[in-house]
């Protein structure tokens, strides 16, 4: 529909809706609050009373080439009149010579058609700057390689925007219309950055604005090329002219004129800041042009003018935050510690300069502009498909060998549906081939809601069914790491085009690439300082601008010793992130970029330093151009998947190879003890012990994956109650004793809220381990008790810190301190949603040599959610397509309890009371009228949740001394009166005293929904009784869990919902 360029009503959302074979569709709910219902624009006819009224706004006798009929809309409150829609304007060398008449002594036919050339690769958002910062400068001509006229360009500039079929704004939310854009574009630089003097400006600005809204509102209507032309001329005018509106409140420099503003003009001011809110812009914009409105009422309005203009602009003079927002990542040595002070530097120092505001003199020869012109000119040539010098070849070239993990095979074939016939009826299943080994399959039922055991129901011979029928089939095999494989069959074993999987795993995927000349930057690192070459290699411009304006497609001589001699020189925290990047990239990379403010964009933030991981992501590429290919900065191009992963495996090889030199050369100045040695962990072994079978088998799962499937981490999964904490604790101990010991010196335990003070419980008391309770990072000047202004981790323990301190923390250090920590991330299913919180996790695990993502509830919403955590813990590609085979790899365990789970509901009568409430309610129009309902109902309910909490503490109490019952309240105000109705008739506690010393003498313990993790105490109870709360089944499956785990003592625990 967008594509069409129509316009989309509630209708054919609803359409989108549908899906072929399911009649009911997809479930659309639209709230009142996300929308309002306003009134489309209307078409009036020229005998309308409305059209005969004076305050008619009028975008026709702007534009002095007017022709054809003019039609009036009424829209938003105001009644426009506009020239009547022609056909879509199209770009004519014609168009723009009419423009620039007689503001050019000449305008070549080619003069125009080079300008156009130059400017069409352009996106919108670059062609709106372009016009912007050609007005801006001011300068006499715009370097196009030859010099362009200033006219001229901003004439070709807005031309080409009025041609473009438009783009979407993600800061606002908004697709626009290349026709709008360039109306609103030039109407903000009138005000902003150069006005034109004359009478009819205000007239012009307000037509520009209307124009804005009609081409906005109404989806078909096309501007005529007498519109156009205009706003055209009126750009070329605006470049040459020398003075602006000193709307600004800083002190005057230099001499104010004024311009005399009418009573009829200054209404056109205050029109136009109306309409700029009804076309939506940014902030900044919109209170520039209240600020000039209200201005323009005392009758004046002051004017700065340009002592002298800069002699040329540089096209890249149009890059900036706005338009290529990787731009920060190419700034080089000098510039600013963040994203945030690189973005307002670059607009101060360089791209906001205006001539109208401060002297030329210099301008081009200063330091920050040198620097932002660099940057600039790499980001203008990714633009513009510059076209790159072609590599020579050196040689016919070398072969390089990718590992193949073995489950690669499972995850090309994808789960397998297949239909088996059994006692049950026609049953619909899903085969996966093994990810350790192809032949030993795993057959499940196909997820839905309703299905909770997607493995256990399921007999032998249903199992052995559906394995011989995928068996007997061809499976087409559709991976990037499998080059000219196609088909895989099962003949006795599972084989890929006639050749044993088993083969090929110990094969690997052979590959001859040519060989391309080498940077001459390669010999620096060979040098005895490496560390200070590879450092000083990121911040040569030199280097990366040979590396952006090459191409080829092959590797350099030596290229995986020049590879491992760069990724060893530099810091970890630089050299992993760069892997980090690659890992599960087979089509693009693409780095992280930030917001117009430098913070969060994207579900993965962009962090500060990562200029330094982009830099060494180009000169990777150099030394591997067949694998990497630079695109528009900060993103590249994967040329071929399995050289990727090569190149992968060599920087892997780096950063393993600057740990463990590091660690040499700590122990030879430090001598600390390792971790199988050191006296705090001399009690791990009673925990080893401990285990039960399920929780040794899990740790025994674990390192298998470590030996077969090289992976960088776990996906534990085990039910409430089943010792995760332990089965983790023991794990990592091992293996840090066996594998990670020299290079890895602490334990990093990430846990939500509401779980620390239990967790480091637990980690002290039971399992006798030394533990540290990580402060939080605080900025105020005097921090509260726990606090601090540093990250303080300790070696050698369990460093415990809360989730939600990760985003301060990751800034602090922590970043560089994960390359030697083992990071075990605690209730993984809070950190799945777009949050800073989420980022800095991801970050973590994706810088550190080894981690345990480990809860009992992995899903969530939807498998997208699980997809990123589940990637990190293969060694294949995962993706919608297949992320099932990912799931089949976790570590997951199940273990028959042998406690019932005994459903109760307790159903209270409606009284008239309540049903009069609740239809005065649904009768109302407010928009939280359920919300309201479910407090009503609450309130009724309160008295029977009571008195049911009441008789099973006592009956639970007569079999077990210590027993009760877990009431479970809604918010704390709810708790508090559910304490009130039952403490007078049984000791009640809340949820502290679940860990006081005399906690069993409390026989109803009352907790709100949301303390539904990180206890073990609740467990001496027998009951839990709640009420119907809004929440997730994830919670639900928690909260139920704090009794229904080991150390349960009862056969049958009883779970009782009161509700109306």
């Amino acid at each position: 529909m967008v594509e069409e360029r129509r316009t989309v009503c509630w209708r054919d959302v609803l359409k989108l809706m549908y899906t072929p074979g399911l009649p009911e569709g997809k479930k659309l709910i639209l709230r009142p609050r996300l929308f309002e219902i306003v009134a489309g624009p209307e078409q009036l006819s020229a005998t309308h009373p409305e059209v005969k009224k004076a305050d008619v706004l009028d975008a026709v006798s702007w534009s002095s080439d007017c022709e054809g009929q003019c039609v009036h809309y009424k829209l938003d409150g105001y009644v426009v009149r506009v020239p009547a829609t022609q056909e879509a304007f199209q770009i004519q060398v014609e168009a723009v010579q009419e423009a620039v008449d007689g503001l050019v002594p000449s305008c070549s036919t080619d003069l125009v058609k080079h300008c156009i050339a130059q400017l069409r690769p352009l996106s919108m958002g670059a062609l709106k700057s372009c016009l912007q910062k050609i007005i801006r400068f001011h300068a006499v001509a715009v370097d196009f390689g030859e010099p362009i006229p200033l006219p001229v360009a901003a004439a070709t500039a807005i031309a080409l925007l009025f041609a473009n079929r438009g783009g979407f704004s993600p800061e606002l939310q908004l697709f626009t219309r290349g026709a709008t854009a360039a109306f609103k574009r030039l109407a903000v630089i009138l005000l902003e950055d150069a006005w034109v003097k004359g009478e009819a400006t205000p007239s012009c600005l307000a037509a520009l604005l209307a124009l804005g809204l009609v081409t906005q509102r109404i989806a078909d209507y096309e501007p005529p090329r007498s519109s156009v032309v205009a706003a055209m001329r009126l750009a070329a005018r605006a470049a040459t002219s020398n003075c602006l509106i000193a709307w600004r409140k800083d002190k005057a420099s230099k001499p104010l004129d004024q311009i005399n503003v009418s009573r009829q003009q200054a209404s056109l001011f205050q029109h136009s800041a109306k309409l700029l809110r009804l076309l939506r812009s940014f902030s900044g914009d919109m209170a520039m042009f209240d600020q000039v409105a209200a201005a323009s009422r005392a009758g004046k309005l002051p004017l700065r003018h340009a002592a002298r203009r800069p002699e040329v602009m540089p096209l890249c003079h149009l890059v900036d935050q706005h338009t290529y927002r990787g731009i920060a990542h190419v700034l080089g040595a000098g510039a600013e510690s963040t994203f945030a002070m690189r973005f307002q530097s670059l607009f101060n120092n360089c791209t906001g300069f205006n001539p109208r505001l401060a002297d030329p003199e210099g301008f081009e020869s200063r330091p920050e502009v040198q620097r932002a012109r660099f940057a600039q000119q790499c980001c203008l040539n990714a633009a513009q498909k510059k076209p790159k010098t072609l590599l020579p070849l050196v040689s016919d070239g070398a072969w390089v060998n990718m590992e193949l993990d073995p489950g690669v095979l499972s995850a090309a074939v994808g789960p397998v549906p297949t239909k088996v016939q059994s006692k049950r009826g026609n049953r619909d299943l899903l085969v996966l081939l093994g990810v350790r080994c192809p032949e030993d399959e795993v057959v499940m039922q196909k997820p839905a809601r309703a299905t909770r055991d997607l493995f256990g129901d399921l007999t032998d011979q249903e199992r052995a069914t559906a394995v011989a029928n995928v068996r007997g089939q061809q499976l087409r095999v559709q991976s990037l790491l499998l080059p000219g494989l196609r088909e895989a069959k099962f003949d006795g074993s599972w084989k890929v085009d006639g050749t044993k999987w088993a083969d090929l795993v110990k094969q690997g995927i052979r590959i001859k690439v040519p060989q391309v000349a080498a940077p001459s930057w390669c010999d620096t690192l060979n040098a005895q300082n490496a560390q200070n070459a590879a450092l000083a290699l990121l911040r040569n411009d030199a280097a990366l601008e040979e590396a952006l304006g090459v191409s080829g497609a092959g590797l350099i001589p030596r290229a995986e010793e020049v590879v491992l001699a760069l990724v060893s020189s530099l810091p970890h925290a630089v050299s992993l992130r760069a892997v980090s990047l690659l890992r599960q990239q087979y089509v693009s990379v693409s780095m992280p970029t930030p917001s117009l403010h430098g913070g969060l964009a994207d579900q993965l933030a962009a962090y500060d330093g990562d200029w330094l991981v982009y830099r060494l992501l180009v000169l990777i590429s150099r030394t591997a151009p067949a694998a990497l290919r630079p695109a528009m900065p900060p993103n590249f191009t994967v040329t071929n998947p399995v050289i990727l992963r090569v190149v992968e495996g060599w920087m892997m090889a780096g950063v393993e190879r600057a740990m463990c030199s590091h660690t040499v050369l700590a122990s030879t100045s430090q001598s600390p003890a390792q971790w199988e040695q050191h006296p705090s962990w001399t009690t791990m072994s009673r925990a080893s012990e401990s285990l039960l079978e399920h929780q040794r088998e899990a740790v025994d799962r674990m390192h298998q994956r470590d030996r077969e499937m090289k992976c960088g981490g776990h996906f534990l999964i085990m039910d409430t109650g089943l010792g995760k904490t332990v089965t983790s604790l023991v794990y990592a101990y091992r293996w840090l004793c066996r594998t990670g010991g020299k290079a890895v010196r602490r334990i990093l335990w990430v846990t939500p809220a509401g779980t620390v003070e239990n967790l480091v419980k637990q980690l002290c008391q039971t399992w006798h381990c030394p533990t540290h309770v990580v402060p939080r990072i605080s900025s105020a000047k005097k921090p509260k008790a726990g606090e601090g202004f540093e990250l303080v981790l300790k070696d050698f323990m369990v460093n415990v810190i809360h989730a939600d301190h990760l985003r301060t923390a990751i800034d602090k250090g922590l970043a560089e301190q994960a390359t030697s920590s083992f990071i075990i991330f605690d209730e993984v299913d809070e950190m799945y949603a777009p949050t800073l919180r989420t980022s800095a996790a991801r970050r973590l695990c994706q810088l550190c040599p080894k981690f345990v993502a480990q809860t009992a509830t992995p899903m969530r919403k939807n498998e997208s959610q699980l997809l990123a955590w589940l990637a990190d813990t293969c060694s294949f590609p995962v993706d919608t397509r297949n992320w099932l085979v990912a799931a089949s790899g976790m570590v997951s365990m199940q273990l028959e309890l042998g406690i019932a789970a005994v459903e109760e509901e307790i159903l209270v009568p409606m009284v008239d009371e309540v049903r009069a409430l609740c239809r005065k309610l649904l009768a109302s129009k407010t928009t939280v009228r359920w919300l309201e309902m479910a407090r009503v109902v609450q309130e009724y309910t309160d008295q029977a949740m009571a008195e049911a909490a009441l008789r099973a503490a006592k009956q639970d109490r007569k079999v077990h001394e210590d027993g009760g019952v877990l009431l479970v309240a809604d918010s704390l105000q709810h708790a508090a009166k559910l304490r009130e109705l039952c403490s007078p008739l049984l000791p009640t506690g809340d949820f502290a005293s679940l860990e006081a010393s005399d906690a069993k003498r409390f026989a109803i313990v009352i907790v709100t929904k949301d303390k539904d993790r990180g206890y073990n105490s609740a467990r001496r109870l027998g009951v839990m009784v709640t009420g119907a709360y809004a929440g997730n089944a994830a919670s639900r499956h928690q909260m139920r869990g704090r009794l229904r785990r080991l150390g349960q003592k009862r056969k049958e625990v009883r779970f009782v919902t009161v509700c109306m």
